[in-house]
């Protein structure tokens, strides 16, 4: 059973209609009629996105609920003053349904109401009590983590759906072949590539003796960051100049023999302090075995940093082999290893090259990843009425 089919409980359906009577009557309005939901307010590269894309529409004054327990609040700083952030996830979580209600309630109130999440099962559970007309639209970051399966009983009531990238579009024309839905929801998808901040110039790389090697992001399954330890061991087994430089909570998916290796930065939620690592680095790494198109790609080709990422998701649209950064076959951990090592090897060996890739990299990253087609694509989409 799927758990958005406890909807149709009817002690679901009852709990649900006496919260959004409580609701319709709360003494509280939204001035912007912008809904957002979204799981955390922590460090991550979604959670950076999400504040990206309300601070678009900041000037409205939209509300922010968040619907799950984050690790820590450092992310709180991204959002614009004029947005309200409402981060009583405890109370959404586990009052249900008669939470869903009471938000569904109180939305369904306002005039024209809009109302955007991603990654929250909340959201979903909360579109059928949404009166018909409320513009409703969702985000979805990537296939695997979960979202596309538990939201696929209410897709026909999306409005629209976002995507990243044109992989994430195949793989939702699939899931929606092989489900048998209908062929127009398809058309309600809409692709809007992330952004990041642009350095008003490229920074140079390649003066330094030693090869500067970045590891940015969390520590999940999917991320494997064990490779990158093992990489930086065998780098330094081969007398390879490089240092390899980790930021986030990473020391223990890296293996105990590789640490010596490995310089953890640890968790890093300052933005100048991560711009400045971003220009003092000269290669990423990403060892992934699945992807959307990570926001630290992005990020490191802006700032000229030369990517080397496992061939996965969205990431060969924009990381062109031997143009602006390197491509590695997501096969054996070993292959993987030995292949990025080799990579590695060259670059550390012909700085030109090194330096042209960044130049393409950032050129790259200027013409595609700008913060003004991004904010006028969602202003667009949040005001679709």
């Amino acid at each position: 059973m799927r758990i958005t089919d406890m909807n149709s409980w009817a002690v679901v359906r009852f709990l649900a209609a006496v919260g959004k009577i409580i609701g319709y009557h709360l003494p509280c309005r939204n001035v912007s009629s912008k809904f957002f939901f979204f799981p955390f307010l922590h460090v991550g590269g979604a959670e950076k996105v999400h504040a990206d894309i309300v601070n678009c529409v900041a000037d409205s004054k939209p509300w922010v609920f968040f619907t799950k327990r984050s690790v820590n609040s450092k992310f709180r700083k991204l959002y614009s003053p004029n947005i309200r952030l409402f981060n009583f996830w405890a109370l959404l979580k586990y009052a249900y349904p008669l939470s869903v209600g009471i938000m569904a309630g109180l939305i369904n109130r306002h005039k024209k109401p809009v109302v955007f999440g991603s990654n929250s099962l909340f959201f979903y559970l909360m579109l059928p009590h949404l009166r018909p007309d409320v513009l409703k639209i969702d985000l979805l970051h990537a296939f695997g983590g979960g979202a596309e399966h538990f939201s696929l009983p209410i897709v026909d009531r999306l409005d629209f759906r976002v995507v990243i990238n044109d992989g994430v579009l195949a793989e939702l024309n699939s899931q929606y072949t092989s489900h048998g839905l209908a062929p127009s929801l398809l058309a309600r998808v809409v692709l809007i590539e992330n952004m990041v901040q642009l350095p008003e110039r490229p920074p140079k790389k390649g003066d330094v003796p030693r090869l500067r090697v970045l590891y940015v992001g969390r520590s999940g399954v999917e991320k494997r960051v064990h490779l990158v330890g093992r990489t930086a061991r065998q780098c330094r087994e081969e007398s390879l100049s490089a240092e390899f430089v980790l930021v986030g909570d990473l020391k223990t998916s890296v293996e105990a023999t590789d640490h010596e290796s490995c310089l953890f930065m640890g968790e890093v939620s300052d933005l100048d302090e991560l711009s400045r690592i971003y220009d003092e680095a000269d290669v990423l790494l990403l060892t992934s075995s699945r992807e959307g198109f990570p926001l630290v790609v992005m990020e490191a080709m802006a700032h000229g940093v030369v990517p080397i990422c496992t061939r996965v998701g969205g990431i060969p649209r924009h990381v062109l082999q031997g143009n602006n950064g390197f491509l590695v076959k997501n096969g054996e951990e070993e292959k993987i290893v030995g292949d990025m090592v080799t990579i590695l090897r060259t670059l550390s060996e012909d700085r030109v090259l090194l330096g042209n890739l960044s130049r393409a990299a950032f050129d790259h990253a200027s013409a595609a990843f700008g913060p003004k087609k991004f904010c006028s694509a969602y202003r667009n989409l949040l005001q679709n009425r």
